[in-house]
């Protein structure tokens, strides 16, 4: 007679990058356990593939993991997290004052992708001539920030490079994948001061997981009788990417 079966409770959520909903479950301690090797490994490629595997196993239905963009995969784990290990996160901080370690405290039900106004994929650059760009997936989002070692022209250029989905003019549409990195180098050259900084923009205003908290220090610093002195320090903290919800 086999072991008993738990229960897994169902959720749902809303891509932030098409509306679409998705059914998941909470990670259990097998994909607990996939992600602590990944992250002692310290391979990037591993902890990588670990991801994806437990975005794969916990949600339900058709999904490729590999196409979606970065804040998806960001948004997805967070629940993911959160359902498997409770809504409230506690994130230590040093104290930059009095050296004392601060809890904040925030509930991932309050966490959003920001999407600025007026964001668009689709970036004319003349009448008839236009680039259509593609979100980062966790894998290209891995080249652009792997290239951190290289000036920032460079850097710029091959996130460029690697996001622009197809190019298009008058007459037809031309797909990156059937172009060398030699010819698309020499179109983004092409352009003029203004065209390539419409371009750049799309990053600068692309959807971020993003969340404001407070650091407020009420560490004790003196006691004299019985008056008490507060530190006091206090600074608004921004969170940004999956990384930094988890510090």
């Amino acid at each position: 007679m086999g072991l008993p079966k738990i229960a897994v409770p169902e959720y749902s959520l809303t891509l932030p990058s098409n509306g679409k909903e998705l059914k998941y479950r909470p990670f259990l301690v097998k994909e607990e356990k996939l992600l602590l090797i990944a992250m002692e490994s310290e391979e990037e490629q591993q902890i990588i593939t670990a991801t994806k595997n437990v975005i794969q196993n916990c949600v339900y239905g058709d999904i490729d993991v590999d196409t979606l963009p970065i804040f998806d995969i960001e948004y997805i784990f967070l629940w993911l997290r959160g359902r498997a290990k409770g809504e409230k996160v506690d994130l230590k901080y040093t104290c930059p004052e009095c050296k004392n370690e601060v809890i904040i405290s925030f509930n991932i039900e309050d966490v959003n992708v920001n999407k600025p106004e007026g964001h668009n994929n689709k970036i004319e650059l003349t009448d008839d001539l236009g680039v259509v760009m593609k979100y980062p997936d966790i894998q290209m989002q891995s080249n652009i920030e792997g290239s951190k070692d290289e000036n920032q022209v460079e850097q710029l250029f091959k996130t460029i490079r690697i996001c622009i989905d197809y190019i298009y003019d008058a007459e037809k549409m031309y797909s990156n994948k059937d172009h060398t990195e030699t010819e698309l180098t020499d179109f983004l050259e092409s352009l003029t001061d203004p065209q390539f900084q419409k371009i750049a923009k799309f990053f600068e205003t692309m959807p971020k997981l993003k969340h404001d908290v407070k650091l407020h220090c009420k560490a004790v610093t003196s006691e004299k009788g019985k008056k008490k002195t507060i530190c006091g320090y206090q600074e608004d903290i921004k969170l940004e990417g999956l990384q930094s919800f988890f510090a």
